[in-house]
């Protein structure tokens, strides 16, 4: 291990053991907040990243009006992600009834909104509670601090450094977990949005196409 290593761990554990007590739970509540911001990714898949996510409704509106479902139907099938494969699934149920098409779409689509925002709730939470524990290492600090006043006075302030220092690292530790989880959190929903009203326009572009031929 080099030295420039050796000193970046040696510095990282100084700081958790001068951030006291609350720095497990803040550093906990990070890692399951940002586990579950991946897994939201993950999930998503390559969705979330593409820039064309729009193109698939319009290839199916203009494969339907061309060539017809069947057409737009293996299109689609050669397309990867979430919105390709929900109109995919759209597009099976070509011939049925129309209450019994919007009764199986309604039902898919409840399925499919579980299915993105599945442990977004958990993110937020942990962006909520990041900050809130670092304040209350505020307070524990603060209070150390003033312990150490009450018995040494405040002739000397090496002997209050510690509990500032607990009261500065912890707020500093839940703000620095707090704030890219509720960016990354918000970009999450923007495309989880996306991509149902993109499901959305499809299945409204399928039924419409299926009235028009009935």
């Amino acid at each position: 291990m080099s030295n420039t290593a050796y000193l970046f761990i040696e510095s990282l554990q100084g700081t958790y053991e001068a951030g006291g007590v609350l720095m497990l739970p803040i550093l906990i509540t990070g890692a399951f907040g940002f586990y579950f911001l991946y897994a939201s990714w993950w999930r998503i898949g390559g969705d979330y990243f593409k820039t064309d996510v729009v193109k698939n409704v319009e290839d199916l509106r203009i494969s339907i009006e061309k060539e017809g479902f069947t057409q737009a139907k293996k299109i689609l099938s050669s397309k990867s992600g979430i919105v390709a494969r929900e109109l995919c699934y759209a597009l099976d149920l070509v011939g049925l009834s129309a209450v019994e098409f919007q009764q199986s779409i309604f039902l898919r689509q409840m399925q499919s909104s579980r299915y993105l925002e599945k442990g977004t709730h958990v993110i937020s939470m942990m962006a909520r509670a990041a900050p809130l524990l670092g304040l209350l290492g505020t307070v524990t600090g603060m209070v150390a601090t003033f312990n150490v006043i009450t018995l040494y006075g405040n002739q000397n302030p090496v002997l209050m450094a510690d509990g500032i220092s607990e009261a500065l690292i912890t707020t500093q530790s839940g703000l620095l977990i707090a704030f890219p989880l509720t960016l990354l959190k918000q970009r999450l929903e923007e495309r989880i949005l996306l991509i149902q009203e993109q499901i959305e326009l499809g299945v409204t572009i399928i039924a419409n196409s299926m009235a028009e031929e009935s």
